[in-house]
């Protein structure tokens, strides 16, 4: 079966080693961009994990929900409190993270309702 939360969280995953790869690629050296590295690899990595929960969908939207609440903050610490003038391609990509996994918790709760109405049918 074709699960589109999957490819969202694929995607969210994605972006972040892209990231990751756009800073080391450009070598910035500054503590932020040391804490960006681990937070955009820490999160590609957790997004991978969380794309094989699928039998478990509601650890797996809990999991999501919590962590694009906490990569949502950081990225607006990164955008509001910072004045860097190489961030705006790390902004984008945690902005575009968040949506995706976004989408991703859509759908996973689409899926646990359609499994609860199917048990009540039984």
């Amino acid at each position: 079966m074709f699960r589109k939360q999957s490819i969202y969280i694929f995607i969210s995953s994605a972006v972040n080693f892209c990231i990751m790869a756009l800073i080391i690629d450009n070598d910035y050296q500054s503590n932020l961009m040391d804490i960006c590295l681990g937070v955009t690899s820490a999160s590609g990595n957790f997004f991978i994990c969380t794309f094989f929960l699928y039998k478990k969908k509601n650890l797996q939207l809990k999991m999501i929900r919590v962590f694009s609440i906490l990569y949502f903050m950081f990225g607006c610490y990164i955008t509001f409190f910072t004045n860097l003038e190489y961030s705006s391609f790390i902004v984008f990509g945690i902005f575009t993270t968040c949506i995706f996994s976004y989408l991703a918790t859509k759908y996973i709760k689409k899926d646990i309702d359609l499994l609860n109405s199917s048990d009540r049918i039984r």
